[in-house]
Order: C-alpha cells, then sequence, then structure tokens
C-alpha cells in the first residue's frame, strides 16, 4: 500500500506541475473553445467582483472535512489526509521565477506553484474594465483601465492591458476563462512584459499563477471548488 500510495502521489506531482493551479493538460479543447466564447462576450465584463486568495480560504480548518469527504473516494480514506496536505502544498510555494526554475531543475520531486497575489496585493475589485488592487489595510496599490488585447497563446489566456502609461507590475493580465459560474474560482497573471505571462514555466514569473475566490463565497461555493479541483487532478490518477 505505502509503494502504491507514493506512485500515486508522484502521479499527483506530475499533473499539477504540468498545468500549474487547477487545470488539467486534456482539458486543452475545452479552454481553447472556453476562450473563443470568452472573448467574444469580453471576459473581464462577466467577472465583476472582489477576489480574495484562493488557496489560504482554501486551507482553512473548518473546510478540512470537505477537503477528506473529495479525496477519499478517488485515493482511499487511509490516503485523504496525505492527498489534501499534497494538493494544497502543491500550489502553496512561495519560490516563482528564476529562483522556482533552477531550485526544481535541481530537485524536480519539489516541484510547486505559488499561487498567492503578487506585488503587495491583498484583494483585486474587477468592475467592468477597471481592474484595482487593494492592500492589506485597503489601500488602493494600482487602479486602471483595461482593453482587450488580440493575442493568441497555447495556454488559452485571454489578455489584457492597461490604457494607462507607467503601469509597472500590473501593465498586462493574462486570465485564464475561470468565472465563479462555471469554476467558482478565477485564474490569472499579470505582468509589466507581456512576454513574462506566455509561459508558466520560464521568464521572471515561472511557476507562479495567482487563484482567486469572491471575497463573499459561502459554503456551498467552497464546496464545489474544493471538489471540482480534486476530481480534476485526482480522476486521472485512479
Amino acid at each position: 500500500m505505502k509503494k502504491k500510495f507514493a506512485a500515486f502521489i508522484l502521479c499527483v506531482l506530475c499533473l499539477l506541475s504540468a498545468v500549474g493551479c487547477a487545470q488539467k493538460a486534456s482539458d486543452t479543447a475545452d479552454v481553447s473553445a472556453q476562450t473563443t466564447e470568452t472573448l467574444e462576450t469580453d471576459y473581464l465584463t462577466s467577472i465583476s467582483g472582489t477576489y480574495v486568495e484562493l488557496f489560504p480560504e482554501m486551507s482553512k480548518s473548518e473546510y478540512r472535512n470537505i477537503w477528506i469527504d473529495a479525496t477519499a473516494p478517488l485515493v482511499g480514506a487511509e490516503n485523504a489526509e496525505a492527498t489534501t496536505d499534497l494538493l494544497l502544498g502543491m500550489c502553496m510555494a512561495e519560490p516563482y521565477g528564476p529562483e522556482a526554475a533552477e531550485k526544481y531543475e535541481a530537485d524536480p520531486d519539489s516541484m510547486a506553484f505559488n499561487c498567492y497575489f503578487l506585488g503587495g496585493i491583498d484583494k483585486f475589485v474587477m468592475d467592468g474594465h477597471m481592474i484595482t488592487g487593494l492592500d492589506a489595510q485597503g489601500q488602493e496599490v494600482f487602479s486602471h483601465t483595461y482593453q482587450l488585447l488580440d493575442e493568441e497563446n497555447e495556454n488559452g489566456f485571454i489578455f489584457y492591458q492597461s490604457e494607462d502609461e507607467n503601469s509597472g507590475q500590473f501593465t498586462y493580465f493574462a486570465f485564464s476563462p475561470d468565472t465563479m459560474e462555471t469554476t467558482y474560482h478565477l485564474e490569472f497573471r499579470y505582468a509589466e512584459d507581456l512576454e513574462d505571462l506566455q509561459s508558466w514555466f520560464e521568464g521572471n514569473y515561472a511557476y507562479w499563477n495567482a487563484a482567486a475566490i469572491a471575497e463573499d463565497y459561502d459554503q456551498a461555493t467552497m464546496k464545489n471548488v474544493i471538489e471540482l479541483f480534486t476530481t480534476e487532478n485526482l480522476s486521472a490518477a485512479e
């Protein structure tokens, strides 16, 4: 059983490290279709709301039983606790960029993603085409109006560019086509240089993919996102 679980853990590592925080490689075609649809309706206007970091919320003790109930049918009750810790840990790493790339090249088994907000942001407020970042004290870090870019890439990102000059780290945003209505969370990246957003594994933001959930989420939404996350990342390993 220990050998079987060790092999299973390795499989999960491969699944998660290959695609970021919450998407399967087998979903590529679906992502492309979603991207086309959301481009037609202007994605940014469909996600208005205030968002906080996803994984610190998911890891709260009050949701532990939801995790165990979701993982146990897929990995066995005896492995549910360890698998829960693994899944959370794979998306709550600190290193990113060249530091992470160097670390994971030397030790591939330690590969994980940083899915936190960068740049001193505690909350994001999406309002039509305006994106605002607030710090932990509720003070505004930035606020810009963004325009949709016609930029294709293999990861299915939807790109936006600030209309303001000197927007720094918040010049470009790259969104995966997630919404609170469809996948109960958001995934996105942002940077001063568009090239830094093209790959999860290269550049100044390698192994970083911010994950967010609506600040006013309820218990049902948390249950949905945990079940979705575990199913997507564990079903292929059964």
